[in-house]
């Protein structure tokens, strides 16, 4: 077909578009309306970085609609061009400042979901706190595995022995005169630790394009030495290098610990199907840290680094991604940042002491909570007002209780009062010594009630999560237990919330066909609750959105069906159910179709896809 070899050239856009830097609803894939298009007019001066010249010496007069930066004369001569400037055609610049260092933002407009780079691996290995697995595959290893006949770790077999990955250590403990003998399995095992840092040392002689590319990426050197991670990495990885494999004539001991620096600065956790990894990217490693990130990470089937807007993001926004647990307290990610990543993240979500109204890190006060319980009370025995003379029904009150929702932890911090909900929030989020506040009453406090408070919450769920047994009930009562002191959303809530949500539908004697009506109402209402954090915190394209949309997808769909069944409600209703399952599940399957399929969640979107025809199929012929 004509036109079939340069499909995949980009579109042109008018040059006065990208000098004008259109609003998104200007530019739709690249192609400007003519609204837009005479609204830039008027700015005459390219931003920097914009080509306004042609390869041919002619002046631009359209430019690249791939990374709105390289300009040509015609659309002819981009096609023409496309073959050399494929490579360098992104949709992202990089910028540097000092506070920052070098980050990436967007050349134009980008949608959600559309890819911003795919990059492979410099390098990859196992983390350094892992349980043993093989070093060729790196599924996990147990005692009586295959073990390497050169070096003595144990492997799946000879073909995962003979991997080039492996050959690094391999060939660092045959010089060293002992083999490996692994004694520990299933737990974490100390001698995985200098796999990562010695992978990449012996690139210096193996392939030195590798190592020159590592070295151009930050360390933070200066700031780890006299740091307690510094000290613990010399006696765990440099001592082990220098000692037992005899490699301190080779690499000195400030190299070992930059070497280190760079894999806790740069390196990647990657989730296998049966364990967890890290590789080394070069471009990943310009991503710049938000707590609420606007790109979506993934890894392909070949652990190339995939990064997709997880929202729409504008031309000149800076592009980021998330470095720690979206769920979890301010001062845990900061304190995690800080030491793992050596700054100090001030980001609008740690910023903020509400969290932008998530309330994450939130206590109750107390005395506030009270005095909404009783003002509700008086307000219900008032709407009641005198006993009804024997044989006369009075109507139902219409109004629904006014302070309610200052207990029931929705996202705003304006209760029906118009007054703040009860929440007890710290004024200075970033610090660990804040003083807190509430905000409905203005009390003060120190920091030693909330840090020691949610310090016991954190030790009772850790207890809770190494407990493999864990029930609905369990959970359940851990929640009840706490609910006076914490807000709703507060992390540790979030988190077992999110595993309730998942076992009601899969704990033996609750599967899903076994599910009532208000166990049904109740897996709902904690798929909305986490939801409604999620997307705040995890916005757009996210794992954590994706998969909770299947789990509401099941609460309702089930619900819809219990109603129909049992007659429970009208058939409109039962029709709205099922419709807003249609919408969650619809959802699921937009988020999902971005994860490769070797992920829990990739199954989890095409086992979605299916079951839409299900769904569609039930609605059509039930209601």
């Amino acid at each position: 077909m004509p036109g079939e070899a340069h499909k995949d050239v980009p579109s042109a856009v008018p040059l006065q578009i990208v000098v004008g830097a259109p609003p998104l609803s200007g530019v739709v894939n690249g192609v400007a309306n003519a609204s837009s298009n005479a609204a830039a007019a008027s700015s005459p001066d390219p931003p920097q970085g914009v080509s306004t010249t042609c390869e041919c010496g002619k002046a631009a007069s359209v430019v690249c609609g791939g990374c709105w930066s390289t300009g040509y004369c015609s659309r002819a001569h981009q096609i023409d061009g496309w073959p050399k400037h494929k490579d360098s055609c992104k949709c992202y610049k990089i910028a540097s400042s000092p506070e920052i260092g070098r980050y990436m933002v967007a050349a134009r407009d980008v949608q959600a979901g559309e890819l911003i780079l795919q990059d492979m691996a410099l390098l990859l290995g196992p983390k350094m706190i892992t349980e043993p697995l093989c070093l060729g595959c790196y599924k996990p290893t147990a005692e009586g595995d295959y073990l390497c006949t050169i070096c003595g770790f144990p492997m799946c077999s000879k073909d995962c022995q003979d991997v080039s990955d492996h050959e690094p250590e391999c060939k660092a403990i045959v010089s060293s005169g002992t083999k490996v003998k692994v004694s520990i399995f299933g737990e974490i095992n100390s001698m995985y630790e200098c796999i990562m840092p010695l992978r990449i040392l012996a690139t210096k002689q193996s392939c030195p394009s590798v190592w020159n590319k590592l070295m151009t990426l930050e360390s933070h050197s200066d700031k780890r030495e006299g740091t307690e991670q510094y000290a613990v990495t010399q006696l765990t990885v440099v001592d082990i290098l220098h000692r037992r494999l005899k490699l301190e004539p080779t690499y000195s001991t400030e190299l070992i610990q930059k070497v280190i620096g760079i894999i806790d600065t740069n390196a990647f956790e990657i989730r296998l199907p049966e364990s967890c990894i890290q590789g080394v990217y070069q471009k990943g490693s310009l991503l710049e840290h938000n707590c609420i990130p606007n790109s979506h990470r993934t890894f392909d089937e070949n652990l190339s680094l995939v990064v997709r807007a997880a929202v729409n993001i504008k031309r000149g926004e800076h592009i980021t991604s998330c470095y720690t647990d979206p769920l979890s307290t301010t001062i845990n990610r900061v304190e995690g940042l800080r030491i793992s990543k050596y700054f100090t993240c001030q980001c609008s979500r740690c910023l903020d002491p509400t969290e932008l109204n998530t309330f994450v890190s939130a206590l109750k006060c107390s005395p506030c909570s009270k005095k909404i319980l009783e003002e509700e009370a008086e307000a219900l025995a008032k709407a009641k007002g005198p006993k009804s003379p024997r044989g006369v029904q009075r109507r139902a009150n219409p109004f629904a209780p006014k302070f309610a929702a200052a207990l029931l932890g929705g996202n705003s911090s304006q209760q029906e009062d118009d007054k703040p909900g009860p929440w007890v929030v710290p004024t200075d989020p970033i610090s660990q010594n804040s003083t807190w506040k509430c905000l409905r009453c203005g009390t003060c406090q120190n920091d030693e009630y909330p840090n020691n408070i949610t310090e016991i919450l954190v030790e009772e769920a850790e207890e809770l999560d190494q407990d493999s047994n864990m029930t609905i009930e369990i959970y359940e009562a851990f929640l009840d237990k706490w609910d006076h002191i914490f807000h709703p959303n507060h992390a540790v809530f979030m988190n077992i919330k999110y595993a309730l949500l998942h076992l009601y539908g899969t704990e033996e004697g609750h599967q899903m066909d076994d599910l009532n009506l208000a166990q049904l109402t109740r897996k709902e209402e904690l798929c909305r609750q986490v939801l409604k954090v999620a997307d705040v915190i995890s916005p757009g394209i996210s794992r954590l959105r994706g998969s909770v949309q299947y789990e509401l997808y099941q609460a309702l769909y089930y619900k819809a069906r219990y109603l129909f069944l049992n007659g429970a409600a009208t058939s409109d209703y039962s029709r709205k159910t099922a419709m807003d399952a249609s919408t969650a599940l619809k959802e699921c399957i937009r988020i999902l179709c971005y994860e490769p399929e070797v992920q829990p969640e990739g199954q989890l979107g095409i086992q979605a896809k299916e079951e839409m025809q299900t769904l569609q199929q039930w609605i059509k012929d039930h209601v």
